[in-house]
């Protein structure tokens, strides 16, 4: 089948939004005569359609002048088609049948099969003039029915049944609507808010089959801007024409899912939900800020992690990964993994969790927030802020509880830092997160809050700090020339004789990026003894730092070029990742500190 599917040689796909002779009427003049648009505006709209060299239908869209549905609508009737939308289509999908096609075949024809009925085959479409008969050949089916449907529709339709998620029929008086897997119970009953719940559901899916980190909702004057975070790198979302209204429709929505003040427009607020889709539950944090044309959005997405995180999928290096897990079987001290926010600080600490809950012999608590990963044979509890029990709170009351290792979400504030180091000094193991730029300035950052450097000192056992960086696409890797510019901050005595670098040039797989999916950098501070006298001598954060490249400290470059001379991550990937200083050796760091 998907032989038959790959050879077929058909033209790339072009909307049909104009007139057609051999059927019913031209598409303006069935939208003036069913009241969706008024004449004069039609003639100014194909008058300038001529002029700009685009399609009728098309240009109304983005005008704001008719709805995208209206237009297809009418296009359906022109060319006497049946008309449906995306929760109809979803009602009756058959996943099966759809991922029995190659996606690219598809899309390159824009047809989307949904269900087989005997010799019928029913296909939905956004081209009126849509006619792959390959697609009979393949299930065997006699005769091809298409329906017509919206751009937006036909692209959420395909997301939808790539993520697996089907509906099902709806039974008694049930919405089909509010049948969406992706759909919580929040009531929205005006056809308008239907529509823009719709929408919100379609951009989250199209964030979850891209892999987002975060979703951008942004204003500028009327222009709407949405945008992902895919890889620690920002993308627009193309497919999405949102106008003013239905931006402040979806926020709206977004303000109620997470419990916020619709009212309130001149205040950020921040607040949480989750939804669900093909079975995997995402905690969504939302954040919005008032600007100068109105409301931005930002939400968050942290997937809630069902597989086991195991040490050796982190991507550390072999003499780092040991270390983590010889500081495992500690009976005491503090053990940090710092970074910015989203470099993966929790799943390093979840593979620790892991082995930690094969232990018979040792209880282990974590306290978190959220609880990302559900880890039997671990206590876990999510701290709740708003109740008044925060991380501070939870210590306290957790060394109580007889624990031998203690996971603390993170260290915000001084009183969390105090109690977490009390925690390390009576006979405890605490696991910890900190944002900070790196290891040595780990030990600044407790200073900052206020910790005594003899505490410090005596309880620090170890510092991990940690970036992701993206991975080159293996599916389009090439060797690729050392840009001079970059080596020179590397290498400022010269370019090794064997070095090697590689680039992603750019596929379907990767999206045309060169690069898919991340892996951890990493560097390690020990704890020596010369290393916690000068801590306890709080000296300037440079002498430190040249102390701990004299006494072992692994620097984060290291880790970084040997993933680039394996292929693993690009060259250009480094100015992004580090600054000068972090960028440049070990040897020039000590001299200038020494000076």
């Amino acid at each position: 089948m998907n032989d038959l599917l790959e050879t077929s040689s058909h033209s790339d796909f072009q909307p049909s939004l104009t007139e057609s002779p051999e059927t019913g009427g031209r598409l303006g003049d069935l939208l003036v005569s069913q009241g969706i648009v008024r004449r004069p505006a039609v003639e100014e709209a194909a008058t300038r359609a001529a002029r700009v060299h685009k399609h009728l239908g098309e240009l109304l869209v983005e005008m704001s002048l008719v709805d995208e549905r209206d237009v297809y609508r009418s296009l359906a009737r022109q060319h006497r088609l049946d008309f449906i939308e995306q929760s109809e289509a979803l009602t009756i999908a058959d996943v099966a049948l759809y991922k029995s096609i190659p996606r690219r075949f598809l899309d390159r024809h824009a047809v989307i099969p949904i269900v087989k009925n005997g010799d019928e085959l029913l296909a939905v479409t956004y081209d009126a003039s849509a006619n792959v008969p390959e697609l009979g050949q393949a299930f065997g089916a006699r005769t091809i029915t298409y329906r017509l449907t919206t751009p937006t529709d036909f692209k959420r339709i395909g997301i939808a049944l790539e993520l697996g998620i089907s509906i099902g029929t709806p039974t008694g008086e049930t919405e089909r609507a509010a049948a969406n897997e992706v759909s919580d119970t929040l009531s929205v009953v005006s056809r308008e808010g239907r529509q823009f719940v719709s929408i919100f559901e379609a951009i989250m899916l199209e964030a979850f089959s891209q892999r987002a980190s975060d979703v951008h909702l942004e204003r500028y004057g009327d222009r709407i801007r949405p945008r992902l975070r895919v890889d620690g790198d920002l993308r627009d979302l193309a497919g999405f024409n949102l106008t003013v209204e239905q931006h402040t429709g979806i926020i709206n929505v977004i303000k109620i899912k997470a419990n916020l003040d619709i009212a309130e427009r001149r205040l950020p607020q921040g607040g949480r939900f989750s939804i669900t889709a093909k079975g995997q539950e995402y905690d969504l944090r939302v954040q919005t800020q008032p600007a100068l044309h109105g409301e931005h959005v930002v939400i968050r997405i942290l997937a809630q992690m069902k597989e086991q995180i195991h040490i050796e999928q982190l991507g550390m290096p072999e003499r780092i990964s040991s270390v983590y897990r010889r500081l495992l079987d500690c009976p005491a001290g503090l053990v940090l993994v710092v970074g910015p926010t989203g470099c993966g600080k929790s799943t390093t600490l979840y593979a620790g969790l892991q082995i930690l809950a094969k232990d018979t012999t040792r209880k282990v608590i974590s306290i978190e927030d959220p609880i990302e990963c559900a880890i039997e044979n671990v206590q876990q509890t999510a701290a709740r802020p708003d109740l008044g029990f925060n991380f501070a709170n939870a210590m306290r009351v957790f060394v109580r509880e007889d624990p031998d290792v203690v996971l603390l979400g993170e260290i915000r504030d001084s009183e969390t830092a105090l109690e977490a180091l009390r925690a390390s000094q009576t006979g405890h193991l605490v696991l910890s997160t900190l944002h900070c730029n790196d290891s040595v300035d780990a030990v600044q950052r407790l200073l900052d809050l206020g910790m005594h450097p003899n505490s410090i000192a005596g309880e620090l056992l170890a510092v991990f700090s940690q970036r992701l960086a993206k991975r080159i696409c293996p599916r389009c890797k090439v060797e690729d020339t050392p840009d001079p510019n970059i080596t020179r901050e590397i290498y400022p005595d010269g370019l090794p004789g064997n070095f090697k670098c590689y680039r992603g040039t750019g596929c379907g797989h990767c999206g045309g990026v060169g690069t898919f999916g991340r892996i951890s950098v990493v560097e390690y501070l020990p704890s020596t003894s010369r290393i916690r006298r000068t801590i306890s001598r709080q000296v300037p954060l440079d002498e430190l730092r040249a102390v701990a490249y004299e006494e072992g400290l692994v620097p984060i470059r290291e880790h970084a070029l040997e993933l680039v001379q394996q292929g693993v991550i690009s060259l250009a990937e480094l100015p992004q990742m580090f600054t000068l200083d972090q960028l440049a050796p070990p040897e020039y760091k000590v001299l200038s500190a020494e000076c």
